[in-house]
């Protein structure tokens, strides 16, 4: 039965709207509902008494009291306060204790305890025997300590959880003391800025908007430079703890003891999260329990997914504060440095095979990292130990994406130190070429390579080496050739296995250039022993790379598809940019090809994700390619913007590779937009970037464009028709080999050869089922006008019968007969020279001894036609018998191979 005499507050009166915490509001309602003892804990100032209050405020739960403790010290009795702060009457002869334990007792119902850390150990006395004698009370805690009372719950909170969140308090608040506050994107970017500073944490967002009404937002932003004293109150009503956020940060250090302070102004060095052991490196040995209260004070948060710690760093502010002397701080750097630089060593063996753990490992400590080479730096002291942790650390960075950062630091310790040695200078390049800046990385490696030969240091100067002939690759691969074929040399002679498999797959790539596909997988095979032995995830995607580049000027899509996604699973697995973008192009262009531009986009955008958090050398520009390949598939005549930005991206860096696929992509969509004349500066653009570096199967590409646009424009397209099918097959760029039979096709349909056009038409459509692949944009374009036109004017059955005999073509019988549906050009009259196509395919068949109706089956002609030829051929050759005629034709072999070698 109730009391009903008493008096009993519920919850404190509030002035002010409720910001935010939606989630917390409701996490506090399930865990009443649950659970007899829950504890709201977090650090000063994060607002767990108004998120108690406004959950009291609900109505969710029946509440017996709603008792402040923030002025009660350690040694007070509790019970009294308790009673009287519940609204219960004093009983003559009955202790506070045991009136309490009546009242409690006797209905279900919540008893609330605010503000609880410096009374923690007398209140966990106190609870623990209420919960014990009221089997139906429960009890709800704010503290910035848990009670450690059986049975307890906590619920954890700190800042707010979004900057949207905290950005609405401030506003509200702001707008409560300055209602001329004006908005716009000024303001609220200034009010995301001032909410960072002040850790999203209620408290200091509060404090901070309380300035609004005498300063801008500008100057208030710089006042948060000084925001331990700058964020402060003069409110007598607010409690002493909460009048600024020194003063709430003050009042928790002063509960953990010196011990666990000395602790907290070590781990100040730390700017960002950190292990349990460099926390005890900056600590001492004896830190262990020392952390353990902080985390348990909420001075130091503890994330229990990752396993790590971290300071807001409005706390960090405040310990740092605290570090004392200088020889204090010497002391926690110096141990600290001396952890770092042994977990660089110990992992640099596992980065150089870019061991997922050994990323892992360096990783979860980059806050150690950071602080030790920055004090390094900013004293002049350890510089040499600086070094080797660069060093050391140099494929940490370039494996997880952030080269930028790994040459920050090596450029500023080798500026630091009177010379740099070797290793720091190849990192410094290295780094450096693989941020981007090509022009200072190429400088730094030459540099670097010198130096390596005058100290004899093979394995440096070539990886210095590597890195010179990469810059060099994107303009000319034959130049670029011959450097990587020295540091093959050196790297194998040093037992450099990263150096030689590295070496040998960039030889590869400027065979894949230069369309070598035999050379470029012998040179990725030779790699492999040493491969193998590295196991090394980011050298194996390079590899999956190279096959999947091959696989693609070779037509075998299926192949791309499974090299490139293992390509892309393995870099990406270990967070390397680089080789996750360089396959990127094949693989979306393979899956285009095969007409799955759907999962095409879909790989670029999981892509897109990927790079929004590991940027990496010419990933941006890979990835808009992507983008720019998959929409013109998807629809050439509306893909020219994105193709004209890709394009003007690929220039702007420089990457000719890109650049000149982007402007043989651009004059299609030109083209298919109705503008020829522009299509054909594209595609000269296109073969301009090609010829530059040498890249045959950009220029076949663009030569087809150009064909396509020379005949659109009634101008005469048989020499680059011809050329782009006969550099196409030349090449093995089985894919360009269709489209080339297509524009030839046309040419026939242009001169009346209808049958021609038919057959080539069809011979097409077979090579492109023997791939499994779908026309291009530029055979879209081209079938789409000329197959009606063919229809229309070739008859049914003779059409039908055209397309039966192209059909049966193979793909080196359709490239024969295309080649000698050109018709006749300037020729000698007599001697080999003076054969046309046709007639260079009659000896050798008929040398093969073939009859005439075999050599007409193969070659799609009549018997009639057949001896006509023969007879040509004889005349011209001089010769009177097929006897004769083969003879002839195999001294003309014997001849040319000798001249051959």
């Amino acid at each position: 039965m109730r009391d009903n005499t008493s008096v009993r507050p519920v919850a404190p009166a509030v002035a002010s709207s409720f910001v935010g915490r939606g989630g917390e509001l409701k996490a506090v309602a399930r865990l009443v509902a649950q659970e007899r003892l829950v504890s709201v804990v977090g650090p000063g100032g994060c607002g767990k008494t108004r998120l108690v209050t406004e959950a009291v405020r609900s109505g969710s739960f029946e509440v017996h009291g709603f008792v402040e403790l923030a002025a009660v010290r350690p040694g007070r009795a509790l019970a009294p306060v308790v009673l009287a702060r519940c609204g219960f009457r004093d009983e003559p002869g009955r202790s506070p204790l045991d009136r309490l334990r009546d009242r409690l007792g006797r209905t279900g119902g919540v008893l609330v305890l605010d503000n609880c850390e410096q009374i923690r150990d007398e209140l966990a006395a106190l609870v623990a025997g209420l919960l014990r004698d009221c089997p139906d009370l429960q009890v709800l805690t704010t503290s910035r300590v848990t009670l450690r009372v059986a049975g307890e719950t906590v619920l954890s909170i700190g800042g707010l959880d979004s900057d949207g969140e905290a950005a609405a308090l401030f506003l509200d608040r702001a707008r409560r003391v300055q209602p001329a506050l004006p908005t716009g994107p000024g303001t609220d970017a200034a009010t995301r800025r001032i909410c960072q500073l002040a850790d999203r944490l209620p408290l200091a967002i509060e404090l901070a908007a309380s300035h609004a009404r005498a300063l801008s937002l500008a100057d208030l932003e710089t006042g948060m430079a000084q925001r331990l004293g700058f964020l402060a109150t003069r409110d007598p009503g607010v409690l002493p703890q909460h009048r600024s956020l020194q003063a709430s940060i003050a009042w928790s250090a002063e509960l953990v003891g010196e011990g666990p302070r000395r602790v907290l102004a070590a781990l100040s060095v730390f700017e960002g999260r950190f292990t349990l052991d460099a926390a005890l490196a900056a600590a001492g040995p004896d830190g262990r329990t020392a952390l353990e209260t902080l985390v348990d004070h909420c001075l130091v948060q503890f994330d229990a997914v990752e396993g790590r710690y971290v300071l807001l760093d409005t706390i960090r502010e405040f310990a740092a504060t605290e570090l004392g002397d200088r020889e204090t701080r010497r002391e926690v750097y110096a141990r600290l440095i001396g952890w770092v630089a042994q977990l660089a060593t110990a992992a640099s063996a596992g980065l150089g095979r870019a061991e997922a753990e050994a990323l892992t490992r360096v990783g979860r400590d980059d806050a150690a990292v950071r602080s030790v080479l920055a004090h390094a730096l900013a004293t002049g002291v350890d510089l040499d130990v600086a070094a080797g942790i660069v060093v050391d650390l140099a494929f940490s960075w370039f494996l997880r994406g952030r080269c930028a950062e790994g040459r920050d630091w090596a450029a500023r310790v080798s500026a630091a130190l009177s010379s740099a040695p070797p290793g720091l200078a190849w990192a410094n390049a290295f780094l450096t070429t693989y941020s981007g800046d090509l022009e200072v990385g190429l400088g730094l490696a030459e540099a670097a390579a010198e130096q390596a030969a005058d100290v004899g240091d093979a394995a440096i100067r070539a990886r210095s080496l590597i890195l010179i002939g990469i810059v060099r690759l994107c303009e000319d691969p034959a130049a670029a050739e011959i450097v990587f074929a020295e540091a093959v040399r050196l790297a194998e002679g040093a037992g450099d296995d990263w150096g030689y498999v590295e070496a040998l797959q960039a030889v590869a790539y400027a065979h894949v250039f230069r369309t070598d596909h035999q050379s470029a997988l012998g040179c990725a095979d030779t790699s492999l022993p040493a491969l193998t032995r590295l196991g090394h995830a980011q050298l194996w995607a390079w590899d999956a790379s190279i096959r999947a580049e091959v696989a693609a000027q070779t037509g075998d899509f299926a192949r791309v598809c499974t090299y490139g996604l293992e390509a892309q699973r393995l870099a990406i697995g270990i967070g390397e940019p680089v080789s996750a973008s360089t396959v990127l192009v094949p693989l979306v262009r393979a899956l285009c090809q095969l007409g799955r531009t759907d999962e095409a986009a879909e790989v670029v955008a999981r892509h897109g994700a990927f790079l929004d958090t590991h940027p990496g050398l010419m990933a941006a520009e890979a990835l808009g390619l992507a983008d720019a390949i998959t929409a013109a598939w998807a629809d050439i005549t509306t893909a020219g913007p994105l193709i004209e930005r890709e394009l003007a991206a690929a220039a702007a860096a420089g990457v000719a590779v890109l650049g000149g696929e982007a402007a043989a992509l651009l004059a299609v969509s030109r083209l298919a937009g109705g503008d020829p004349e522009a299509a054909r500066t594209a595609a000269e653009e296109a073969l301009s970037w090609a010829t530059a570096m040498g890249n045959r199967e950009t220029a076949c590409a663009a030569t087809l464009a150009r064909g396509v646009i020379q005949r659109v424009l009634g101008h005469d397209a048989s020499e680059d028709a011809y050329r782009a099918l006969t550099d196409a097959a030349a090449a093995g760029l089985r894919p360009l080999v269709p489209d080339a039979l297509d524009l030839i096709a046309g040419l026939a349909l242009d001169g009346g050869r209808l049958v021609v056009a038919a057959r080539l038409h069809a011979a097409s459509r077979r090579l492109r089922e023997e791939m499994g692949c779908v026309p291009s944009p530029l055979a879209a374009l081209l079938r789409g006008r000329d197959e009606p036109a063919l229809a229309a004017r070739l008859g049914a059955a003779e059409l039908a019968v055209a397309i039966e005999q192209g059909a049966a073509l193979t793909s080196e019988g359709a490239i024969a007969y295309a080649t000698r549906s050109r018709g006749r050009r300037a020729r000698p009259s007599s001697g080999w020279a003076s054969l046309t196509p046709t007639e260079s395919d009659v000896v050798k068949l008929a040398a093969a001894g073939l009859g005439n109706r075999a050599i007409g089956g193969q070659l799609l002609i009549t018997e009639g036609t057949v001896r006509t030829h023969l007879r040509h051929v004889f005349a011209k050759l001089g010769v009177r018998t097929r006897a004769e005629l083969a003879a002839a034709a195999a001294r003309r072999e014997y001849d040319v191979s000798s001249a051959d070698r």
